[in-house]
């Protein structure tokens, strides 16, 4: 066995061997500390900062397999050895599973010297496991240097001289208080109190120091020219084999963050007292909200929300009409759905007009609308038209979805007051949360689908640049939301008409944030690409709608977009999300279809529950990469490099996975 680097070894082992181990290990010149348990090795983990992690899988107040997922859950590099004179095939493929580094059984000699090549190994400088002293050790005067020009105050007092005088301070403490060096230097660090200064925090400062403790507090200080400030002070006493030696502070400046913690108290201030406004005017008309929250509750499906609703407001006091219209898929109409009062209804089905209006003002600004005199308001829907004085437009919106628009028409004009649209505002909100709760009740269970089929022109579209640049085609062959909000496709690049490495072209897309290449084979690449997060691909999730297929050609710079949405989903909506994005999208197939058969969402969430991200991850690489075809066209080397791990560990993942998937199917039969 070669020399090996010096590297710092925590050995976790709460037996009589726990010893023996240290000393294979010391006999290679390793620095080794020894913790006896669970939780000893937790605080040895914090002060220790350990290269290499020897445990035994038995433990006093638990096992070494508990030690090594917490250890992963924050260090996906940090080598991990199971030495263990209490393992089973069980518990070595346990730890295999949970990202073990090496699984060594104790048996004798032979693993003994299985023990030292390991460390050895997983010590080496080449790689990412190896730490401690294996890095660069800043000199003395490079820890001053960087104390001394540090953006904080840091001073040191010592306690062995009366009163604990302030023994050092950095030119962060003089700029932060505004006294010279030379004037701090010997003085108790409370001359920066005043007049505003309270006792409470400088309470707990001399509790904690009286108690050798760590301290941290916000309290009122005050500069050398009177100026107040407010000051955060942290302090940690600083020891050598347990000789209290200095006091360790840090200031730091936060005025502007509890000035803006006051002012937003005082907003808040004004919020509440807006709120009790607010409550008055609701309790006016609390019977309606109530009887439109009955209305929500009871109904089971959109029509019936919509009747009952408008039948409640044009049944309470001071208010003669409702009416409900949504707008038209082009967007410029609006379709009059339901319409309810005593006095002439215009006819359910007919449009207004929707561009110009006060109409199309309450869907642009998302908040209730009373007109105006430069609003223009259609004639046919007018307050005069049903013996009204005044009227105001409410969007019924839930999160990105618009359902239209609810108008409410009032008896006297200034019934429909600033506060009265408030509550408007929030009922709309309730209403349009009721919609979308009955809707993706019946979207889970709907049998059909709507096929919506796009072409796109615009080169910003992220696959037409790719494929423009690489000259050739782009299939696509899966895809997946990530958990940042950024959206993932697998695709494949066909016809590569360019000699430029295909990660070049990767970096050139300024709409693709990632990417790899999982197989290349002639002039045919499969790849892995990451949109940014704001790429509407990410927002059709909202809407129920799924990508089905994409296509681009290079050549013509067209894309072939198809989207399946559920019947009861807002076809307007996706549409609306690509035209803010992207110019040159015509809607060319709108069309009903059965949905494909999909597996339950019990069987589907038990399966992800069960795997782990590197299995789950295998999985889907593999086979949206269509490693399970025949003759497989990308190899598990492949696959294996595209999520940067060994050949041997991406198939430990991936028959993980595969077992998991396989257990989950037939334990449920």
């Amino acid at each position: 066995m070669g020399i090996v680097s010096r590297v710092r070894t925590l050995v976790v082992d709460g037996s009589d061997t726990a010893t023996e181990t240290a000393s294979i290990l010391e006999a290679d010149g390793n620095e080794v500390v020894i913790a006896d348990s669970l939780s000893g090795a937790r605080a040895r983990m914090r002060d220790y900062a350990p290269g290499v992690v020897v445990t035994e899988y038995q433990l006093p107040d638990g096992n070494g397999l508990e030690l090594l997922r917490e250890i992963r859950a924050d260090d996906s590099l940090l080598p991990v050895v199971v030495y263990t004179g209490h393992g089973s095939e069980h518990v070595a493929s346990n730890c295999i599973e949970a990202g073990v580094s090496a699984y060594i059984p104790k048996n004798g000699a032979a693993t003994r010297e299985r023990l030292r090549e390991a460390v050895d190994n997983l010590a080496a400088t080449d790689q990412p496991g190896a730490r401690g002293d294996a890095l660069p050790t800043p000199d003395a005067r490079h820890v001053v240097q960087a104390i001394d020009g540090a953006p904080v105050g840091i001073t040191l007092s010592d306690p062995s001289l009366p009163d604990n005088p302030i023994v050092y301070a950095n030119e962060g403490y003089a700029e932060l208080t505004g006294y010279d060096i030379e004037t701090v230097l010997g003085r108790n660090c409370r001359f920066l109190q005043g007049p505003e200064t309270k006792k409470r925090p400088v309470a707990k400062m001399r509790a904690a120091i009286d108690n050798e403790e760590p301290v941290t507090v916000e309290l009122r200080n005050y500069r050398e020219d009177g100026t107040p400030f407010w000051n955060r002070v942290s302090i940690t006493p600083l020891f050598d084999n347990g000789e209290l030696l200095y006091f360790m502070g840090f200031q730091e400046d936060v005025t502007e963050r509890k000035e803006a913690e006051a002012l937003a108290r005082q907003r808040a201030d004004a919020l509440r007292e807006e709120r009790q406004t607010l409550e008055r005017v609701l309790g006016r008309v609390s019977g309606l909200v109530n009887n439109v929250s009955h209305a929500l509750v009871e109904a089971d499906d959109r029509e019936s929300v919509e009747q009952r609703v408008c039948a409640e407001i044009a049944a309470t006091d001071g208010y003669n009409h409702a009416m409900m219209g949504e707008p038209t898929v082009a967007g410029s109409g609006m379709t009059v759905r339901v319409s309810e009062g005593p006095a002439q209804s215009i006819e359910t089905g007919s449009s207004a007009e929707l561009s110009g209006t006060v109409f199309e003002r309450a869907l642009e600004t998302g908040k209730a609308v009373v007109p105006t005199a430069e609003d223009a308001v259609p004639a046919s829907v007018a307050p005069e038209q049903f013996g009204a004085a005044a009227m105001a437009v409410v969007p019924l919106s839930y999160r990105r979805t618009t359902y239209g628009v609810l108008s409410v028409y009032a008896e006297r004009a200034e019934v429909l007051d600033r506060r009265e649209c408030a509550v408007f505002d929030a009922v709309g909100q309730m209403i349009a949360s009721g919609i979308n709760a009955i809707e993706t009740k019946q979207i889970l269970t709907a049998d059909r689908v709507t096929e919506l089929g796009f072409e796109i022109t615009d080169d910003r579209f992220p696959l037409i640049d790719l494929a423009t640049r690489a000259g050739g085609s782009i299939s696509y062959n899966g895809s997946t939301l990530e958990e940042n909000g950024s959206f993932r496709l697998f695709i494949t690049v066909s016809g590569i008409g360019t000699d430029e490495p295909f990660e070049e072209l990767l970096a050139a897309c300024d709409e693709v944030v990632d990417g790899y290449v999982i197989a290349k084979q002639d002039e045919t690449v499969a790849a892995s690409v990451v949109l940014t997060e704001r790429h509407p691909f990410g927002e059709f999730a909202e809407y129920g709608a799924t990508v089905q297929d994409l296509s681009v050609s290079g050549s013509s710079g067209t894309a072939q977009l198809h989207v399946d949405l559920p019947v009861e989903g807002d076809p307007r909506s996706v549409l609306s999300v690509l035209e803010d994005a992207y110019d040159g999208v015509n809607l060319i197939r709108q069309r009903e279809r059965e949905r494909k058969p999909q597996p339950t969402a019990d069987f589907t969430t038990a399966v992800t529950n069960r795997l782990t991200d590197r299995q789950y991850t295998a999985l889907e690489t593999a086979y949206l990469s269509d490693y399970f075809a025949f003759p497989r066209p990308v190899s598990g080397e492949e696959l294996a490099e595209s999520m940067d791990i060994s050949r041997q560990t991406y198939h430990q993942h991936l028959r993980a996975a595969q077992r998991k998937l396989l257990e989950e199917f037939f334990g449920s039969q």
